[in-house]
């Protein structure tokens, strides 16, 4: 095996140029800080096929290079102490375009696999922390496609259940699932799929065991997103008389998502960031929604319909990561990006229309502290020239200078700069 990976040999297409070594070297970065978040590749498996004496099955082939292509995109090397492995010389736009050739050389999109709809995936997740939207929704509907060709949200035997090829599909429906949802409640974008499946069993058994219970934590949270939300702003709604909540509903749906603490069996740091993220991020999208169908009041008895909820939220979000490290929050990439954007956006909108909330004060942390730490912790996962970082900036300068000083808000952290000038 060692052999093997030491090997600069190239895999099956004639004039590919990336050896096997750059290649296993970003799984490893995948197995390390990404099985967590897409529990739906065997990152060793993988590279056993990749480093084997045959000749590299193109589907194999075309799904190490997307998840390459995804990895690399989604981990944010360059704003890292140790930007570049050694050794590794391939970016992440050449392992996309590997993948895309390798794909169109062999006619990938003869027959639906569980293979191509995960590869599909992959390059979703590519373009969308590239900022790359036309292509990076192309890619999701053709995952979705191939999701619903497969019949991959079936109804199955109660044996089929314990097996593992089943427990496979659901997490890669539950993966397609949580991420269209995430892409196109950020983008406006019509939601496909509605069907949901049974929670994915944990196999207790199994060594991943804990890693998916966390899983199965972070998925639970999406079965209350259903059709208020998901349906697009811009749909035409009184053709479509979509389903409204009541106050009773969004009280009770605000209780069941709520998670400070996730449970103490939770092993995995980045699951618990990206559960908590998920949370506040889902809470913020809810208060938005009550405040465009409900009166708030500052004296109701429901919480979740008070004006202040949202730096309710943005408090137990930051008190609850206040620990962990930046690494574990940066492997969430682009979804960590929109989720903290939206945390901020809605105490935003309270400060700017009702400017006397700025002399709010609960243990000495206001709305504009709060924003100001949300602003840190994106300028960390993004770097300063992350789009919902200068989204969020173009907000900051909204708030009238008479009521706070800018200055400081608006100054960009050192930290990177700093790093950039210590690697030149």
């Amino acid at each position: 095996m060692a052999t093997a990976l030491q090997s600069p040999r190239a895999l099956c297409s004639p004039d590919s140029r990336i050896s096997i070594t750059n290649y296993c070297t970003v799984l490893d970065i995948f197995q390390a800080h990404l099985y967590d978040v897409w529990p739906i590749i065997d990152a060793d498996d993988l590279k056993l096929q990749l480093s084997g004496d045959q000749t590299i099955d193109p589907s194999s082939h075309a799904l190490a290079a997307a998840l390459c292509a995804a990895t690399l995109a989604q981990t944010r090397l360059w704003l890292t102490q140790d930007p570049c492995p050694e050794g590794l010389a391939v970016t992440a736009h050449e392992f996309a375009k590997e993948c895309l050739r390798v794909r169109l050389e062999h006619s990938y999109n003869q027959a639906p696999s569980l293979q191509a709809l995960v590869t599909s995936i992959f390059l979703h997740m590519y373009y969308a922390n590239q900022d790359q939207i036309t292509p990076a929704t192309i890619s999701l509907r053709e995952a979705i496609t191939y999701a619903d060709l497969m019949h991959l949200c079936r109804h199955v035997s109660p044996d089929a259940i314990i097996s593992k090829k089943w427990q496979l599909e659901l997490r890669c429906y539950w993966v397609l699932f949580i991420t269209e949802r995430t892409f196109c409640i950020q983008h406006d974008l019509p939601i496909t799929l509605y069907r949901t499946p049974n929670l994915p069993e944990v196999e207790h058994n199994s060594p991943k065991g804990d890693l998916y219970a966390g899983f199965c934590t972070l998925v639970q949270l999406f079965h209350h997103i259903q059709h208020p939300l998901a349906l697009p702003a811009s749909s035409n709604k009184a053709i479509e008389a979509p389903e409204t909540y009541s106050k009773n509903a969004i009280s009770e749906i605000q209780h069941l998502i709520e998670v400070k603490q996730p449970g103490l069996e939770l092993k995995s740091e980045i699951q618990y960031v990206d559960i908590l993220t998920t949370s506040a991020w889902m809470r913020s999208l809810l208060w938005q929604y009550s405040a465009s169908h409900f009166m708030l009041s500052s004296a109701t008895s429901i919480e979740p319909l008070s004006f202040d909820y949202p730096l309710s939220i943005a408090k137990d979000y930051l008190a609850s990561i206040s620990h962990v490290s930046i690494e574990s929050v940066r492997s969430h990439g682009y979804g960590m990006e929109i989720k903290l954007l939206q945390v901020a956006n809605p105490i935003l909108d309270l400060v700017l229309c009702m400017p006397n909330l700025l002399t709010y004060k609960t243990s000495h942390f206001g709305p504009l502290d709060a924003v100001i730490a949300i602003e840190q912790l994106l300028s960390k996962v993004g770097g300063s020239k992350s789009e919902r970082l200068s989204q969020l900036h173009q907000r900051l300068r909204q708030v009238p200078s008479s009521m706070v000083d800018m200055q400081l808000m608006l100054e960009f952290p050192k930290e990177e700069e700093e790093l950039e000038e210590s690697l030149a």
